[in-house]
């Protein structure tokens, strides 16, 4: 966990408590690798001029900068879940180029792309259990560990189809996540148990 606080950020300064309910986890929608270009990034009044934050980035490797701390409301969502949820960024693998407008990509490199994806699965559902721990939250009560299209699904965000549109791609599920949760490990297609 590397601190990167965005204290440029307006959602920073606006300071807004939280009482986290629960963790909503979201992917960043561009082909970018790198937690700490994306924590940079954050760490300006308006990013791209827009006002939105989210407590960290994860990568690949594991690494994760921690943008927010978690009694701060952060604007990562477009809805309600901006008042419940903490939210968690995963990056994207260099080796993906999106097709147009949504969540409609190409896989320029299949191996590259997999061991990206599933790496920062893996990190997320090690970041999962030490949230839910820290928080005293169940991962398997409805509504804990949700993603950002189940988010949207629920009205309590904007319509995005974030982290399924990658996830779908290798097997990988939100449920799988939320089991896998309880015990920090990550979940591997095609056997019963998290590892």
């Amino acid at each position: 966990i590397v601190e990167a606080v965005v204290t440029a950020n307006k959602c920073y300064q606006a300071a807004i408590p939280l009482h986290p309910q629960g963790v909503m986890l979201h992917s960043i929608g561009t082909p970018q690798p790198n937690a700490a270009v994306m924590a940079r990034s954050y760490n300006q009044y308006q990013p791209n001029g827009r006002s939105v934050c989210v407590h960290g980035f994860i990568q690949r490797d594991g690494t994760y900068y921690q943008t927010l701390p978690y009694t701060m409301r952060a604007w990562h969502c477009g809805g309600a879940a901006n008042a419940t949820h903490i939210g968690i960024e995963m990056t994207e693998p260099a080796s993906i180029a999106y097709t147009g407008y949504g969540a409609e990509w190409r896989d320029l490199d299949p191996d590259a792309t997999e061991a990206h994806v599933r790496g920062t699965y893996a990190a997320a559902v090690e970041l999962f259990a030490q949230l839910c721990t820290q928080y005293a939250l169940d991962p398997l009560e409805d509504g804990v560990i949700i993603s950002h299209a189940e988010g949207a699904a629920r009205g309590i965000a904007s319509a995005h189809a974030d982290p399924t549109h990658l996830w779908r791609a290798f097997g990988l599920t939100m449920e799988q996540a939320k089991i896998c949760s309880i015990h920090g490990r990550a979940y591997h297609a095609g056997t019963i148990a998290c590892t």
